[in-house]
């Protein structure tokens, strides 16, 4: 007689369970796990209604149209104003700052847990972008230099996105209290929110664009985490990249390797 194998949810929290993790880490893996599930199911979800021209996609041109007819000079500074912030060359220059101040001050897992983050985002934009093959809005309805590159994800949303939250990650992380989680993720969204709107209102973007970015990005940044805990759990520590080396160069001690300190 075979016996039946359960599947689905129960599997993964007895999975969880086996693992000696504490109920509120198997809580949060088990969030985590979804996250990144609804992410590449969203994604999903989206691509298909670019390419049969459905589902959100239907909403691509009204959006634009309606965000066209309502511009004026405020809100063209301030939009203008805020995709310049978030362009690829400054958002790129403020995280290898971040980044190597963070190596600086021996922070080492919370700069390469940033630097995974950052260049993961970067990676799937560049290789969806050129899958896709997706066109951006017509030269007609952009306000200022049109750009030429593909349109779908938004790279700018998604760098935007992704530096935010990884940031209120890795704050909440040195002290991991609610009110830090809860501040840190609103600041990240009022974030990218701002950065979405502003490639939509000028018209570099179409609404499905951004709101992939926005939902890659919560993909990366549940992945990254993911294995910050796993890691943690692994070495015993949260500085888990320096007690690898540590347990290292204990090892190498034991069997009498000379080491120079």
């Amino acid at each position: 007689m075979i016996s039946s194998v359960p599947k689905g949810p129960p599997v993964i929290a007895q999975t969880l369970k086996n693992q000696g993790l504490t109920a509120e880490l198997r809580w949060r893996v088990g969030a985590l796990l979804a996250m990144v599930v609804v992410s590449a199911t969203a994604t999903g979800w989206l691509l298909d209604g670019v390419r049969e021209g459905g589902d959100l996609s239907l909403w691509d041109g009204p959006t634009l149209h309606w965000l066209v007819g309502h511009r004026d000079a405020t809100a063209t500074v301030a939009m203008t104003t805020i995709t310049a912030i978030g362009s690829e060359v400054v958002t790129s220059a403020i995280a290898a700052l971040v980044v190597v101040l963070l190596a600086v001050r021996r922070r080492r897992v919370e700069a390469f847990l940033l630097a995974a983050a950052l260049g993961s985002a970067e990676a799937i934009s560049l290789v969806l972008k050129h899958a896709v093959g997706r066109l951006r809005p017509p030269a007609s309805a952009v306000l200022g230099p049109v750009e030429h590159t593909l349109s779908f994800p938004s790279g700018h949303t998604i760098g935007m996105a992704t530096f935010t939250l990884a940031l209120a990650y890795l704050w909440w992380r040195a002290r991991p209290v609610r009110a830090r989680a809860w501040l840190g993720w609103g600041v990240a969204t009022l974030m990218t929110t701002w950065m979405a709107a502003s490639r939509l209102y000028l018209g570099d973007h179409w609404l499905t664009d951004v709101v992939a970015s926005i939902v890659l990005s919560w993909g990366v940044v549940a992945t990254v985490v993911l294995v910050d805990i796993w890691a943690q759990q692994r070495s015993g520590q949260r500085s888990w990249l320096d007690g690898g080396i540590a347990d290292s160069v204990a090892r190498l001690r034991r069997k009498g390797v000379p080491l120079v300190d």
